[in-house]
């Protein structure tokens, strides 16, 4: 695979890096997937490994700069990734026309730099990677409405291309619950959605010194002509 910066990557104002080259790759993958129908009923379940190796050149990544509100585009010269993805979805068909809908996925990264041999960030997972990251959704499908539970997850990461102490930042989980209903008009339908975001109310951070929001609250309202 082939990937030219885009125009963000390279003009983008104080994050853009004009000199930014090209990121390819050689990439391996095998996988197998496997579908069940249980029955006569409407019901499936389908079960997706990948596994995969994949040695890129000029791999473009984001690093904060000096100044945490900032950051710049730069290559890695080099990166082995090595990785697993398992996935399963299920749709089980429930009486009176409903149906429950089920989906998951786990992800195991290895991404190392492998660009300089002597730099003390040689072998070491690059930065805002986490090895083990997965996420998860369970959705009630109701004749009058509908209940959807989202889960998102990660392992641990490093802010610094040298994995230290210091620059290990705890996993987190975000589980979120939402609520939807669509209301027939001469037009079209008109769709409410209600949402409970970060339901433990953890002010986990995905960038080092940004926690994100605790619990909050949001309604969607969307017109279908």
């Amino acid at each position: 695979s082939f990937r030219l910066p885009t125009f963000n990557d390279l003009y983008y104002p104080a994050v853009g890096t004009r000199s930014l080259l090209p990121e390819d790759a050689h990439q391996f993958n095998i996988g197998v997937t496997y579908a069940a129908y249980p029955g006569n009923s409407h019901s499936s379940f389908t079960l997706t490994l990948d596994a995969y190796r994949n040695q890129a050149k000029n791999k473009i990544v984001a690093f904060p700069t000096g100044n945490l509100h900032q950051w710049a585009m730069m290559n890695l010269g080099k990166v082995s990734i090595t990785g697993i993805d398992l996935s399963l979805e299920g749709v089980v068909a429930l009486p009176r026309q409903s149906q429950l809908h089920l989906s998951g996925n786990y992800t195991f990264q290895s991404a190392l730099d492998k660009t300089d041999p002597k730099k003390s960030t040689y072998n070491h997972q690059i930065i805002y990677t986490p090895r083990h990251s997965g996420s998860g959704l369970a959705a009630l499908h109701l004749p009058w409405m509908e209940v959807a539970y989202t889960l998102v997850w990660s392992g641990e990461r490093y802010s610094n291309g040298y994995n230290s102490n210091e620059s290990r930042m705890s996993g987190y989980a975000d589980h979120s619950l939402s609520v939807s209903k669509g209301f027939p008009i001469r037009f079209g339908t008109v769709d409410l959605q209600l949402e409970a975001l970060n339901l433990l109310n953890r002010n986990y951070e995905i960038v080092r010194n940004y926690p994100m929001p605790g619990r909050s609250y949001r309604m969607n309202i969307s017109i279908n002509f």
